[in-house]
């Protein structure tokens, strides 16, 4: 990111070109009052299209969050309906995602228990 931001570059940018278009005698090089304003005219097209392509932007993030919480909800209704079609400890469930009874750590089985 800029440190200046693009409001404070016109800014200072269109004051330059005031005080400039003031003084038709002051000379800045290779640089002339019209490349000046030119520059500046970029910088607003350059900012207005940057705005335009952040809001496609967080149009398309957004669509993105839906389809995902799309998918996570027909993943989640597809694995039930394998868990109940085939049961909880059928290879077709654990084939989706789901993790098997058999495969379960029971709790307070002593397997997570280091001895003592």
């Amino acid at each position: 990111m800029p440190k200046v931001s693009v409001d404070n570059a016109l800014a200072d940018g269109e004051q330059i070109a005031r005080v400039w278009a003031e003084n038709p005698t002051f000379t800045l090089g290779e640089i002339t009052q019209e490349s000046l304003q030119e520059l500046l005219t970029e910088l607003r097209t350059t900012r207005a299209e940057t705005e335009e392509l952040r809001t496609k932007l967080t149009a398309r993030l957004n669509k993105i969050e839906e389809l995902i919480e799309e998918v996570k909800l027909l993943v989640t209704r597809a694995r039930s309906g394998f868990r109940a079609t085939f049961g909880p400890d059928s290879t077709q469930y654990e084939q989706s995602g789901g993790t098997r009874t058999s495969e379960r750590k029971r709790p307070g089985s002593g397997d997570d228990k280091k001895d003592e």
